[in-house]
């Protein structure tokens, strides 16, 4: 049989589990306020180039180019490719890849000892380490088939200065683009 309830007239009833969900709604945002933050994993790349041995690749140089001098004496960082920020990319949404201004030999030995020709004019260590955006000073020109635009804002926007083809000389960037190097695009 069916009890009909009568206004006024209700016993009480169990008490509804809102407090129970309260509860463990307060213990769970608890747990997550103290629980750490998940970040990315960097790492850091300065070469980008996948010539042989890169030998023709394009350069930006940390520093200056000085005037008794056609290169640049300092880090690069290398590509063959458009690079359309200078700061990195994240391939995944989980890591992030920083370019960054390396040191590298003119002679490298392989893991099985044996000594191949690195790139001509190797860049040196001043700079090593330092992030490729907004630090690049010169160019340098080691593709014989492409020249390379460097940009001053991402996405290939802004003052600009081409780099022509393989020519034995670096280039500094000038007022416009010294340290304000965003990214640069193989034409």
């Amino acid at each position: 049989m069916e009890k009909k309830w009568k206004r006024g007239k209700n016993p009480v009833r169990p008490a509804r589990p809102v407090a129970t969900l309260v509860a463990v709604a307060s213990s769970l945002a608890a747990v997550l306020a103290t629980a750490p933050t998940a970040s990315a994993a960097t790492s850091y790349a300065a070469d980008a180039c996948s010539s042989g041995y890169n030998r023709a690749c394009f350069r930006i140089h940390y520093n200056s180019r000085s005037e008794t001098t056609q290169l640049s004496q300092s880090a690069c960082f290398i590509s063959n490719k458009s690079i359309t920020n200078h700061w990195g990319y994240s391939p995944n949404g989980a890591s992030v890849v920083r370019y960054i201004f390396s040191g590298f030999p003119g002679y490298y030995t392989d893991p099985d000892g044996d000594t191949h020709k690195g790139m001509s004019d190797p860049c040196d260590a001043k700079g090593d380490g330092q992030y490729a955006a907004d630090n690049a000073a010169s160019a340098y020109n080691q593709d014989p088939s492409h020249s390379y635009t460097v940009y001053s804002n991402t996405g290939y926007a802004g003052s600009k200065k081409t780099i022509p083809r393989y020519d034995g000389i670096a280039r500094n960037l000038g007022t416009g683009l010294k340290n304000k190097n965003s990214s640069s695009k193989r034409n």
